[in-house]
């Protein structure tokens, strides 16, 4: 998966983090898996667009983390 967009928006102590993700390196409109979604990151001190970038990412990939455990012990698991 590659990251095609991000957008920041809003000041603050938290800021709302729009992600497109797709598995095609070129245009995410040619992917046949792609995964788009806007998550709230809390702003410490000074962070630059790579800290905020990273911050999105790791808050996106411990939610599914969560969804998907919880997935494994349900009627799915």
């Amino acid at each position: 998966m590659k990251l095609h967009q991000f957008e920041m928006h809003g000041v603050g102590r938290a800021m709302m983090i729009h992600i497109v993700l797709g598995d095609n390196e070129q245009d995410v409109n040619a992917s046949r898996q792609w995964l788009e979604a806007t998550v709230e990151v809390p702003v410490k001190g000074t962070m630059d667009e790579d800290g905020l970038r990273t911050a999105a990412m790791t808050f996106l990939r411990d939610t599914l983390n969560a969804e998907i455990a919880a997935l494994r012990s349900g009627p799915l698991g």
